[in-house]
């Protein structure tokens, strides 16, 4: 394998690495291994490329990390309408069985939500019930009446 083939390995592994994390620490050294490999196409030596894949890893790295933290940090938050839930009835459309964890599913108008007693005990199918709160992702009720 020539190295300007090793280097576009290198480059396409740390994009992958990238795209799984989205850390935007891995998309330098992948910038660096593109042009380290451009460098080995030109003939550059060993010591060459691997400089200038140093070189444009941290370079990129401190001239534009912390302008895209910035401007990722600035970007607004968009809120959740999970909360307009809260205190709704719902009506239990898989029984929540007895005991701590269990969960079971209920529908709040056109939505079905995996759900969970307040108190632990069970709550069977057709019941109508009351959304207490949200925890993870999954209702909190009890039974109303």
């Amino acid at each position: 394998m020539t190295a300007a083939v090793i280097w576009l390995v290198v480059a396409l592994v740390l994009i992958g690495l990238e795209v799984a994390t989205l850390a935007f620490v891995a998309l330098y050294p992948a910038l660096g291994g593109l042009l380290a490999g451009v460098a080995a196409l030109l003939g550059a030596s060993i010591g060459v490329q691997f400089a200038v894949f140093a070189v444009v890893s941290v370079a990129t790295l401190l001239l534009t990390r912390k302008p895209l933290r910035r401007m990722m940090r600035n970007t607004p938050l968009v809120a959740s309408n999970a909360d307009i839930v809260l205190g709704k009835r719902a009506v239990v459309i898989v029984a929540v069985e007895e005991g701590p964890g269990q969960r079971g599913q209920v529908r709040v108008g056109t939505e079905h939500w995996s759900a969970r007693s307040e108190d632990e005990r069970p709550i069977a199918e057709g019941m109508t019930v009351e959304v207490v709160r949200i925890d993870g992702v999954a209702l909190v009720v009890r039974p109303v009446g």
